[in-house]
């Protein structure tokens, strides 16, 4: 039975938070609540069987103390909510949240099992970095206020600006009022200890004498209960959940300094160590701010140039021409073909189309489309080429989410897994260094010492510069990269591509050029009118066959076809007019192959009638060869290609017979491709990302060549135009050098914390200077990454790519 006991009678930790309970203590199932919001939400958890969820953290919940009830009510105006939506069709919606309350592994794995709260839930997805949940449910069973009074009921109430342009703040707005506080009492507390800082003693025996200590109590309380509050709360919650992090030795240091200089002030009738308590906080600030601000700048640059310029077909006139997405504005009408991905919320122009929206929701069905109904961005179209109307301005960054979601079991970073281990060690060492070392101090009589000792120790000391090393290096590689024209999926793609030791090359449209090539028919050309039909069906795909004949063939109107499909390494086909139109391999069309291995070919027949064949002379690459001769070196090469083997002769002087396979389906590439990498090899395969993006998956880092910057190729994990397949061996060199400078980093992380906890544990430096030196070091690590890595492109001779 529930029971509710004064606090008086009983001091215990909530349960589900872990706060103290104060006052009135819940009690259910001899478990203690501060609340009963923390008791419901414990009572919720069980009754849908994740009770796990406390075996994952000690007391990870969110505390529902001082939680106000909220009101959704603005939910129910459909415009509003569907405005929030990232997809919707008929029978599901997908909504991205912003949840700043996640904070621990334990949350991400409660809010990805929300399907557990409500069967209508199909499934969510946390980011941790981003603090957001995408969630997908069943908006016919479930709306989206309901939705989000499931998340407010378990304490992760979503953060949603009902009006983006009024509820903007600024993100330092917080951190400039505690400096501010902070840089006050400092000053005022330097002012007050003039006289002891010139050995002055006029004061002595007089009121003043007495007053100007007592202020500058009075000043440091504002700034221990508000400037410091974000590194006392941090400790006080790393502490109670078991989970130490740099926040506590830091927060001994300032409480120990606070605590002591009360001592001196109002037992000793001293002046105390008041302006350097408040010269820390204020110098920890400083540093904190200088740091964020540098950080959000990296991240703002590398947003801005590591993505890759996609780009689309927009029609002016009857003419298309090829624009960068940031140009496209609403209204403007693109052409979509088959394969490509929707860049924005568009309007349906054509009679209709099929859109596979696995890309966005992770569910591989195909949605059939009407004209005039509303495209998602992110949808992959299904078929015959269509006409669309944008009518949201693209974003690039949201393309650039789903891209970096594909691949959904991404390993953390080995390089960071090594910082963050160290990490953890590292604080509880310091604490006994801090501690061993105050007490030498006090053995030996000099107290005043021992607390400064014991202060700088814990400030000064620092795995901030460890831990950071990692990101901000490989994300400065990944940002020279992008400027470069290669662009990665995330940092982890980096440090993947430093191990490779294996590559596998397609051909078609990777080595080769896909818009250069010698064609001609064999056999009889069909009348005009079916030409404009062949026509038009070449133009439906992207592959480089299809392209090369369509240019090939003059001008013919686009003519009316349905029913189109293209099979992955066979071939495509349509009806127009009736007529079955198909154009692909001998097996395809139902034609013998007596074409020998001379040169791709291209079968027609129309409403099966063998017509002939195209052949196209494919051009390799300028500067192959070249490339080759580097890659041998280091690098064992491989070649999987879908055509016949007429270009053995040229590619065996590159790469070894044993490892070159001529003629495979998809299937069989992404066969290939897991076999090396069974066999322990680091795999980086090769591709046009058409019909070889299951063996881009399988692969450690797919790589996606493109001529046409609007083939985006989800399934990759990296993309770079054809002339910057050229640049491949400077890539990977750039990589593995990206490591080095990590190492780098972590030495002189090493050698800082080593210098300064000797000098500290000496009682050489005070805790203000400390303060000075802990964000000095960690931004330290931000320059080594940026010089490292230019130096890294300097040492190689990289060249940039011209757009």
């Amino acid at each position: 039975m529930e029971q509710i006991n004064n606090i008086a009678e009983k001091t215990t930790h909530c349960k589900h938070c872990g706060e103290l309970c104060t006052d009135i203590v819940y009690d259910h199932e001899q478990q203690s609540f501060c609340c009963l919001g923390c008791k419901t939400v414990y009572q919720l958890l069980n009754e849908h069987e994740l009770a796990c969820f406390y075996d994952l953290d000690n007391k990870p919940g969110i505390s529902q103390k001082s939680k106000l009830k909220q009101n959704f009510g603005f939910l129910e105006d459909q415009e509003f909510a569907n405005s929030l939506l990232d997809f919707q069709n008929d029978k599901i919606a997908k909504v991205t949240f912003s949840i700043p309350a996640i904070h621990c592994a334990a949350c991400i794995w409660l809010l990805e099992k929300l399907y557990k709260f409500n069967p209508h839930i199909e499934r969510s997805r946390v980011n941790f970095n981003r603090k957001t949940v995408s969630i997908t449910y069943l908006k016919n069973e479930l709306s989206l206020k309901e939705l989000v009074a499931i998340l407010d009921k378990i304490g992760y109430t979503p953060e949603i600006a009902i009006d983006n342009k009024t509820n903007q703040k600024s993100p330092y707005r917080k951190i400039w009022m505690q400096i501010g506080i902070a840089g006050f009492a400092f000053g005022n507390a330097m002012l007050f200890s003039l006289p002891e800082y010139f050995g002055m003693s006029i004061f002595d025996g007089s009121m003043v004498a007495h007053f100007l200590p007592v202020l500058n109590a009075i000043l440091a309380i504002p700034v221990l209960l508000f400037s410091a509050q974000d590194y006392l709360k941090s400790a006080w919650n790393a502490t109670v959940t078991k989970k130490i992090n740099m926040d506590v030795p830091i927060s001994l240091g300032i409480l120990t300094l606070f605590i002591y200089s009360y001592y001196l002030i109002f037992f000793e009738q001293q002046l105390g160590y008041i302006d350097s308590f408040t010269g820390l906080i204020f110098f920890l600030l400083l540093g904190k701010y200088y740091q964020q601000k540098t950080f959000d700048h990296l991240k703002f640059d590398r947003d801005v140039k590591s993505f890759f310029p996609l780009s689309v077909s927009k029609l002016e006139g009857n003419k298309e021409q090829n624009v960068l997405l940031k140009h496209i504005l609403p209204d403007d009408i693109l052409r979509i073909r088959n394969e490509e991905i929707i860049p924005a919320d568009c309007l349906l122009l054509s009679d209709a189309a099929s859109i596979d929206y696995s890309f966005v929701t992770g569910e591989s069905i195909l949605e059939e489309k009407q004209k005039e109904e509303l495209l998602y961005a992110g949808g992959r179209l299904k078929g015959s080429s269509i006409l669309v109307q944008v009518k949201k301005r693209p974003s690039q960054s949201h393309l650039a989410q789903l891209w970096d979601d594909e691949k959904m079991g991404q390993s953390h970073s080995h390089m960071q897994s090594i910082a963050d281990g160290i990490s953890t060690y590292f604080t509880f060492i310091i604490l006994a260094v801090a501690l061993i070392a105050g007490l030498y101090w006090i053995m030996n009589g000099q107290y005043a010492t021992a607390v400064k000792v014991f202060s700088t120790v814990l400030i000064v000391a620092c795995p901030c510069a460890l831990a950071l090393a990692t990101p901000v290096t490989l994300g400065n590689a990944m940002r020279a990269l992008g400027k470069f024209g290669f662009f990665t999926k995330n940092t982890q793609t980096i440090e993947n591509l430093a191990h490779i030791d294996t590559i596998i090359f397609d051909k078609t449209g990777t080595l080769t050029y896909p818009d250069k090539a010698l064609v001609n028919f064999v056999g009889e050309l069909p009348d005009h009118k079916q030409l404009a039909a062949v026509s038009t069906l070449l133009n439906q795909s992207r592959h480089p066959l299809s392209q090369l004949i369509f240019n090939w063939l003059p001008y013919y109107p686009t003519q009316e076809i349905t029913h189109f499909k293209e099979t992955g390494g066979q071939g495509i086909s349509a009806i127009c007019e009736g007529r079955l139109i198909k154009l692909g391999k001998n097996t395809f069309v139902g034609a013998q192959d007596d074409t020998g291995n001379n040169g791709a070919v291209v079968y027609l027949s129309i409403d099966e009638e063998i017509f002939g064949y195209f052949k196209v002379k494919h051009v390799f690459r300028q500067g192959i060869s070249g490339l080759f001769q580097e890659l041998n070196h280091q690098y064992e090469t491989h070649l999987i290609s879908g055509d016949n083997a007429n270009d053995m002769a040229e590619v065996s002087q590159w790469i070894n017979n044993q490892n070159i396979q001529f003629q495979q389906l998809p299937g069989r590439k992404q066969h290939y491709v897991k076999a090396l990498t069974e066999d322990r090899k680091k795999v980086l395969m090769v591709g046009d990302g058409l019909n070889d993006s299951g063996a881009l998956k399988a692969s450690h880092v797919g790589l996606a060549v493109t001529e046409s910057s609007s083939q985006f190729s989800p399934a990759s994990d990296a993309i770079t135009l054809g002339n910057g397949l050229l640049q491949l061996p400077k890539v990977l060199g750039l990589a593995k050098h990206s490591i080095k400078v990590i190492k780098v980093a972590f030495i002189v992380s090493f050698l800082y914390n080593i210098i300064g906890i000797s000098m500290a544990v000496q009682g050489l430096l005070s805790p203000v200077f400390a303060a000075i030196l802990m964000p000095i070091s960690s931004v330290s690590v931000v320059l080594i990454g940026l010089t490292g890595i230019s130096i890294g492109q300097k040492k190689m001779n990289y060249k940039k790519q011209k757009s």
